[in-house]
């Protein structure tokens, strides 16, 4: 669970651990109890009256203007076309005051022709002087910064949107929500469109214009639109929206994303849709250097050079095809330093473009826990030779399609050395905010095959509540791994109060081959109940707290561990937060667990109490923070836990960012330590070029790991890549970090550069 309990809210009162809902298989409900099974269905069935969805009601209607003239996009507002529009201007706070009127006055006009929809934003500001303008990196941290949001439902399903996400800079960012859900992955879809800005004396104004070549929509000439707008005044910590959407979700960001409250845009006629052909070459060249004491087989630095392409076709207008051939990823950023001190795998988010790119559509099991697919699998030991993935919609099925071809090199494509990797996802609506769905995954080459099979539901009711239910089952080439695994969990909850309760079972050889599985053999049920109260005082914005419980058993019904945890927090009105809370574990071990070497905890059940605080002060800020401190048992001794990380936004050009993680631990032989440290700068010359440098170093394998990354955006959707990865390693007898008899050795060093050029047709 996070430091902080109302995170939670803020990612939408999902089950814990979970980034999104999840989904349900015939063969694995064998392992949920029938009486279990009859509860949560009947929740299903008693929520669906409440699902229905309202057509919007007539205030929230906005008519786009057709003009034969497109305005220039430089964020001021001279053309004749923008004073002869009616401007949407009915915003209402989301938070702090829920329901009350902007505290500064917003204006969006709206226009199109044939090719473009273009929107024109006046945000007026009394104090235009504090207005946060600070992130010129795109993608980057526009949150810390006033900014806006555009999100367009162009299907009407009430379920799936676009955002589109610009600061007072105009610096972008872009995001697809998938069934009402966002989560950071989200923000991974990049989009080609313009955005620019003009900070005055009154506030400030942008004008941005969006291809609609960039947007799946439906068939026909006359459409309508499902439309958002949101603003962020970042310093009074304000977010406005139009249409008046409340805190349901639990947050004001979790409100960008229900899709279901949506107003109308509507007068979109004769639209131009294009041949929808996008064409993306790359050429790389680099070079490598490492120790072959190490075990990589080379000292000499290797000079190569390579090619490849990717391909985005629009079938239809409802189906894109994406397919790329020679795939690389050298521009992919280094993964964050984790040290596992337990007994289960740890979690490395993809991060790679091609994969996240409507990955919330391949979504399905517990994120993060047991997902039955998870795209980093592909291509970890081999490299991705050649592959496509469709997306879209055909009739009213969602359907998404992967295959990818990884192998040695290019000459083994469809060779008895390469590995075909193919996943399938279907999910549809069978009631308004009600779907279900399925999936299946394949992995075969020259010794066999693992292939998995699921499916999902969901259904969403009232204001934050939720009955979803997922089960898969997995086949392999060798019988004693087929085995299967499932989920249900249930919500009631107001933006203020809720419960919740779930029940999972994961078999004792779960392994689908193209998934992420943390922990095996076990039965879990757990519960929570929350609660949250907004306060009116100049300096308390609210309070709350919950306490929540999860016991685990083996599937040979012997109890393997439990938690229970109470928490409690406080946020400010300026954004800094504080919050605690004590944790009860109990373990039980079959076998050894091994932390490090000469550090076993032995065979038996330990039962250990662990109190924590935290805290952390607004990041929009010129210099922020957080720390939090943990203390109590391990096992069969004790832990301390400490977290501290810093950040100095210098100015537009420069933030520095850096923090430590460090543990001390003694399981009777004496204390050990385990310490990850990183320091990370951000350099941005302008929104067309920036870089940012990544250090990193833990003590457990003793690397110094540094990552540099510069990017230059050439052409919108166009990109120079030129990144240097270096590795040092620590050779000593000691325990001191300082000591001077300790060798500094390099590992591994690496320079590329790559360059792309996006054509248009």
């Amino acid at each position: 669970m996070s430091l902080l309990f109302h995170r939670a809210l803020q990612r939408g009162s999902r089950p814990r651990g979970r980034s999104r809902v999840t989904d349900a298989v015939g063969s694995s409900f064998a392992y949920l109890p029938v009486p279990t099974m009859r509860v949560v269905w009947l929740a299903a069935v008693l929520a669906v009256p409440l699902a229905a969805q309202p057509s919007a009601p007539p205030q929230n209607d906005v008519t786009a203007v057709f003009t034969d003239e497109a305005p220039r996009i430089d964020g001021v507002l001279e053309e004749l076309l923008w004073t002869r529009i009616e401007p949407v201007d009915a915003f209402t706070q989301v938070w702090p005051d829920t329901g009350s009127p902007s505290t500064e006055a917003t204006e969006v006009r709206i226009a199109y022709d044939r090719d473009n929809l273009y929107f024109a934003f006046r945000n007026l500001d009394a104090n235009p002087e504090l207005i946060r303008a600070q992130n010129l990196e795109r993608g980057g941290r526009n949150d810390r910064d006033d900014h806006v949001y555009i999100g367009l439902d162009t299907y009407r399903d009430g379920r799936n949107a676009y955002l589109f996400e610009m600061n007072a800079l105009g610096t972008q960012d872009d995001a697809t929500v998938t069934d009402e859900g966002l989560t950071i992955d989200s923000f991974s879809w990049d989009a080609v469109y313009r955005s620019e800005t003009v900070i005055d004396e009154t506030g400030w104004t942008m004008e941005v214009s969006i291809p609609f070549r960039q947007l799946r929509f439906p068939e026909g000439d006359d459409l309508e639109f499902g439309l958002m707008l949101s603003r962020m005044i970042n310093r009074k910590n304000e977010r406005v929206m139009w249409p008046a959407i409340g805190l349901d979700r639990g947050s004001s960001f979790m409100a960008l994303a229900t899709v279901s409250q949506y107003g109308v845009l509507r007068g979109l006629r004769d639209i131009r849709r294009g041949r929808n052909l996008e064409i993306k070459p790359y050429g790389i060249t680099g070079a490598q250097q490492s120790r072959p004491d190490l075990g990589i087989p080379t000292a000499d630095a290797e000079l190569s050079a390579d090619a490849g392409v990717d391909i985005k076709y629009g079938i239809t207008s409802n189906l894109t095809l994406d397919a790329t051939v020679n795939t690389d990823f050298a521009q992919v950023e280094a993964d964050n330093v984790q040290i596992n001190l337990s007994r289960f795998s740890l979690f490395f988010p993809e991060k790679r473009e091609f994969f996240l790119e409507r990955s919330g559509l391949f979504e399905h099991g517990s994120a993060r826990q047991t997902q039955t697919f998870f795209s980093r699998r592909i291509g970890l030991d081999e490299s991705i030779l050649a592959g496509a993935r469709m997306t879209g919609q055909i009739g009213p099925l969602s359907v998404g399609v992967l295959n990818i071809e990884t192998g040695p090199d290019i000459g083994d494509f469809l060779g008895s050395a390469s590995t075909n990797n193919t996943v399938a996802r279907v999910r549809t609506d069978i009631l308004p905010r009600a779907t279900v769905g399925g999936i299946v995954t394949n992995l075969a080459d020259e010794r066999g095959y693992n292939r998995a099979a699921g499916l999902d539901g969901q259904v969403r009711f009232g204001q934050n509540s939720i009955v979803d239910a997922w089960a898969t089952q997995v086949w392999d080439t060798d019988p004693d791994l087929n085995s299967a695994a499932g989920s249900v969990f249930a919500q009631l909850a107001t933006d203020r109060a809720g419960i919740s309760a779930g029940y999972a079972s994961v078999g004792s050889t779960y392994a689908p081959a193209l998934g992420f599985v943390r922990r095996r053999d076990y039965r879990r049920v757990q519960s929570e109940a929350f609660y949250q109260h907004p306060l009116t005082s100049s300096a308390l914005r609210r309070v709350g707290g919950n306490v929540d419980g999860t016991m685990y058993w083996g599937l040979d019904g012997e109890r393997q561990s439990a938690e229970t945890e109470i928490e409690g927090f406080v946020e400010f009105t300026g954004r800094d937060q504080i919050g605690g809370g004590v944790r009860h574990q109990i373990e039980r071990l079959d076998a050894p667990f091994t932390i490090r070497e000469n550090e076993t905890v032995p065979i038996g059940e330990y039962g250990y109490v662990t109190a924590f605080v935290g805290g952390e002060t607004d990041s929009s800020r010129p210099v922020f923070g957080s720390a939090r401190l943990s203390t109590g048992g391990f096992f069969n001794g004790d832990r301390t836990d400490v977290s501290l990380n810093a950040g100095w936004r210098q100015s537009q050009h420069l933030v520095l960012e850096g923090g430590i993680d460090h543990s001390v631990i003694d399981l009777g032989n004496g204390p050990f330590t385990a310490t990850v440290g990183s320091v990370s700068a951000l350099t941005a010359f302008s929104r067309t070029l920036f870089g940012r440098t990544l250090l990193q170093y833990d003590n457990f394998s003793q690397a110094l790991q540094a990552n540099v990354r510069l990017n230059w955006i050439h052409t919108p959707g166009s990109d120079l890549f030129v990144v240097f990865n270096t590795s040092y390693g620590l050779i000593d007898d000691g325990e001191d970090p300082l000591d001077p008899r300790r060798t500094v050795v390099l590992r591994d060093r690496l320079a590329v550069a790559k360059l792309t050029y996006l054509v248009l047709l």
